[in-house]
């Protein structure tokens, strides 16, 4: 166990985080777990995921979100480990900055294949098992989905435009079988998300995150907020920024 203090407010509550090695994924995974729920954390690096899972007496299940054979074993497993899933957080994603002119290609398949592709497949995967008992599925976008920050960011932002709309879909589609589906989006978070890139617009980026952003614990808490609603309440989406911002 991990000797922290809960405050029981999930207890009970297992719950499949993605992108779950570091940022958004991670400071969710530690809040839940402070809320009393139980945790199974998905991500590519299994040597992170192993050690957050022993530290929060979680379940590691490492897998890639755009390996669709992966992460349907790595579902299984999650729901193996915690004896069912009762909630799902999408939180992997991919940002590469750039002007759609001058971008190689490769750049935008990687933000669609993690950011919407590697969603839909997890998702599915979970599906089953959060029909059995309702359950909550939350997609961690951006307000970038929402509008184009600026043209360097337009396949990102199209990207997260497009969770909108998967989430939307899901959430008319699961209704009558009690999964709530939410929307997370952001505005500029200080993650790792920009990673170690050194073009102008990712560092301008990387800057502004630490200067202006939220903390991934800020999404984190939001994310908490809304696995505790009501069962009869869902919160279509959460739109959050810095008051900085």
């Amino acid at each position: 166990m991990t000797g922290q203090e809960t405050d029981g407010r999930l207890h009970g509550r297992r719950v499949l985080i993605t992108g779950a090695s570091s940022g958004i994924g991670a400071a969710t995974a530690r809040a839940i777990v402070a809320a009393g729920g139980r945790v199974a954390l998905l991500a590519r690096r299994p040597e992170p995921v192993q050690e957050l899972a022993t530290e929060l007496d979680g379940a590691a299940v490492p897998a890639d979100v755009t390996d669709v054979d992966g992460v349907g074993a790595a579902v299984e497993e999650a729901a193996s480990q915690l004896g069912g899933l009762d909630g799902l957080v999408n939180a992997a994603g991919a940002m590469r900055a750039g002007r759609i002119a001058d971008t190689d290609p490769a750049a935008w398949r990687l933000m669609f294949d993690v950011n919407v592709l590697g969603l839909l497949h997890v998702t599915q995967a979970a599906i089953p098992h959060l029909r059995r008992d309702g359950g909550d599925v939350v997609n961690i976008s951006s307000m970038s989905g929402r509008r184009v920050g600026s043209v360097e960011m337009a396949a990102y932002a199209a990207s997260k435009a497009a969770v909108h709309t998967v989430s939307e879909g899901l959430r008319r589609e699961l209704s009558d079988d009690g999964v709530r589906v939410t929307v997370v989006a952001p505005g500029v978070v200080d993650t790792d998300l920009f990673g170690d890139r050194d073009d102008e617009t990712t560092s301008r980026l990387r800057d502004k995150a630490r200067t202006e952003g939220l903390g991934a614990v800020d999404v984190a808490s939001a994310i908490v907020g809304v696995l505790l609603a009501p069962p009869h309440v869902v919160h279509v989406e959460v739109a959050m920024l810095s008051i900085h911002q």
